[in-house]
């Protein structure tokens, strides 16, 4: 069974950050994926590319109460009023 382990690359070596439950001198495949810096960083440039491609102006008449509602919006239950 695959088993997903965090590492770091030093001096031409990859070093495990954690430790692995194998066998002395067993062979693995690995797979090689490089994180990025950090993930909030990530996850604002996402929000930033959003909202380049949809700016405010352009959202028309959206619904402003989503976090209120999002019952009534993800499965009909009445709307919460104010």
């Amino acid at each position: 069974m695959p088993t997903r382990v965090r590492a770091r690359y030093a001096n031409g070596k990859l070093e495990p950050l954690e430790p692995l439950n194998l066998t002395e001198g067993c062979e693995v495949t690995v797979t090689v994926a490089e994180e990025s810096e950090t993930a909030a960083e990530s996850i604002l440039d996402m929000f930033e590319r959003l909202h380049r491609k949809y700016p405010p102006e352009t959202r028309g008449d959206a619904p402003t109460d989503g976090a209120k509602n999002y019952k009534h919006y993800l499965y009909g239950h009445p709307k919460v009023e104010d």
